[in-house]
């Protein structure tokens, strides 16, 4: 289970630093603008969390 749970996470991780990539050569959006609120930098936050619980998830496996 923890290595479904690391795979998943470590690939959503990646997505989320190839859109990181991406947005900072203007292909995507690199904020997201919510109406009524400030600019929400998400894609670092994902990066780093989804990378984290990836890593987490492979901790100790033998």
């Amino acid at each position: 289970m923890n290595r479904k749970i690391g795979k998943a996470a470590l690939g959503l991780g990646l997505l989320s630093v190839i859109w990181l990539i991406l947005g900072m050569f203007n292909v995507v959006p690199l904020l997201i603008e919510l109406p009524q609120e400030t600019s929400i930098r998400a894609h670092a936050s994902l990066a780093v969390i989804f990378l984290l619980i990836g890593s987490a998830a492979f901790w100790n496996e033998d």
